[in-house]
């Protein structure tokens, strides 16, 4: 026998008149000293110490874990005298789900919400999936090359386009355009809903359906609701990449008449919406041409 175990005899033997409770923690802890002093191994005895009114073991707190059970509140643990807090977990991917319609906007789980307004109407800007409608324009101030200087300050034209309407969030506005060294498509947090033209028409029913060229509009509607039929500065193949060893005018930083840059065409629904298959595309850069913008998520 250890001498920490002959210790606790001498206490039981010294402190007769203590607490039943107290006791009972010695006698706990010989029955742990004598296993392990003949030769067994105690891997789940806690030691208890303090004055007689502390009941609380070397374990603080219990703790509750589950994949696939769900807790609707606390549970105390009588024996430690310590409250455990269950999981509020309810799938066995420990994932919470959303729930579309009861407007609180949930951006978590397999489907995130990307808004919730308390209804399923899916004409109402936000669908019965929550997906969020996104507004689109093609402007209808036009530029030449130079004047868009990068993609960072043609996104600030659209935003600015934007913001002279009074759209919300105008500064989530990006310019569909490519450089040398970016793809239209990544400039953007596509998200899962519509593309919807300002006067209401949709464009396209998803970035992916964009993308694989289902418009269902031409992109033909300026910021002021009004028709603009011409070419638009792009840079951009109909996938949403750019243009394999284009200059585009120095990543739109020139209007050199010795630079060209690609364009598509704004009253197409074919593949010519970004990039038209005129005989004169690339175009020199002084000519002056609108931008497509797209309200990112």
């Amino acid at each position: 026998m250890n001498s920490r175990c002959v210790g606790i005899i001498a206490l039981l033997i010294m402190t007769s008149a203590c607490g039943s409770r107290r006791v009972a923690g010695y006698l706990e802890d010989l029955e742990g000293c004598s296993s392990t002093s003949s030769g067994t191994t105690g891997t789940g005895t806690a030691d208890s110490s303090g004055s007689s009114g502390d009941t609380s073991s070397s374990g603080d707190s219990a703790e509750t874990t589950s994949e696939s059970t769900t807790s609707t509140g606390p549970s105390t643990d009588t024996s430690q005298g310590t409250t455990a807090v269950a999981s509020t977990t309810t799938v066995s991917t420990g994932e919470p789900m959303a729930v579309c319609g009861n407007g609180t906007l949930e951006a978590f789980g397999a489907v995130p919400e990307e808004c919730d307004d308390g209804n399923l109407n899916p004409e109402d800007g936000c669908d019965d999936t929550c997906a969020l409608d996104r507004r689109v324009f093609v402007t209808s101030t036009k530029y030449n090359a130079g004047e868009l200087q990068s993609l960072k300050l043609a996104d600030a034209l659209c935003g600015n386009l934007a913001d002279d309407q009074g759209f919300p969030d105008a500064l989530k506005y990006r310019a569909w355009l490519s450089d040398s060294t970016t793809d239209a498509r990544d400039r953007f947090e596509r998200g899962r809903g519509r593309l919807v033209l300002v006067n209401g028409l949709v464009l396209a029913a998803s970035w992916s359906a964009l993308l694989a060229g289902e418009l269902q509009n031409p992109f033909e509607v300026t910021e002021k609701s009004q028709t603009y039929h011409g070419p638009v500065w792009t840079g951009t193949q109909p996938d949403g990449t750019l243009v394999p060893g284009a200059e585009n005018c120095d990543d739109w930083s020139t209007d050199s008449f010795l630079k060209t840059a690609y364009y598509g065409y704004s009253d197409r629904t074919t593949p010519g919406w970004t990039l038209s298959p005129d005989d004169d595309n690339p175009t020199d850069c002084p000519a002056s041409n609108a931008l497509y913008c797209l309200q990112s998520l």
